[in-house]
């Protein structure tokens, strides 16, 4: 069995992992009187995952090599890389709308580290540290959206620290979102780096 078929299938196992992780959460959500559809899809776990898992699965059934698609690939590595990292420092005891300990499991910890493992030992055309920061981009409307969105939800925010009718208001999460950001552009950065850095050492082997 070569190296690249071992890719493929682990990418379309780990893929349909998330994709019946998000399936079986959505269905139990359902069972919930008060849920909404649109609230499903306005955490930005639920869309990273979506994201990552479409993502495998193309890289499954078709693995592209084009630079174009290295930078959708490392967009879909850098959204899940953000939900892990969110949720071990700030949502690891807060209830975000997952009802099985198992898909926790998958969507915030697994479907990341898979996509985090992909991207730095799958050799490809490497992505410039100044078309990564266009990935800055995905957060930056996730956040408005959800500020946005808010008011004309009932006061429903995602995510507590994105909701400013929490002591602090809309201050408190301006600051967060502030430091936020400059440590996703730290993160794009260090990203694009180290699949970089990898790709250089394939190209000498």
């Amino acid at each position: 069995m070569t190296t690249q078929l071992v890719v493929r299938l682990l990418r379309a196992a780990v893929a349909l992992l998330g994709a019946t992780a998000l399936t079986v959460n959505l269905i139990h959500a359902l069972d919930v009187p008060s849920f909404r559809l649109i609230n499903y899809f306005s955490y930005f776990t639920n869309l990273s995952n979506i994201f990552a898992v479409v993502t495998l699965a193309v890289g499954a059934l078709h693995d592209p090599a084009s630079r174009r698609w290295e930078l959708v690939r490392g967009a879909a590595t850098f959204c899940t890389t953000v939900t892990g990292i969110i949720y071990a420092l700030f949502l690891a005891d807060v209830s975000v709308g997952v009802t099985d300990p198992w898909i926790n499991t998958v969507i915030h910890r697994i479907v990341p580290a898979f996509m985090l493992l992909d991207w730095w030992l799958v050799a490809r055309a490497p992505v410039d540290p100044r078309r990564a920061l266009r990935w800055l981009a995905i957060p930056v409307v996730y956040l408005a959206y959800t500020l946005i969105r808010g008011p004309l939800a009932d006061d429903w925010y995602p995510y507590p620290f994105l909701d400013p009718t929490r002591d602090g208001g809309y201050l408190r999460v301006a600051l967060f979102s502030a430091a936020v950001a400059i440590a996703l552009a730290l993160l794009t950065f260090g990203l694009s780096k180290l699949g970089g850095r990898h790709r250089e050492v394939a190209a000498r082997a």
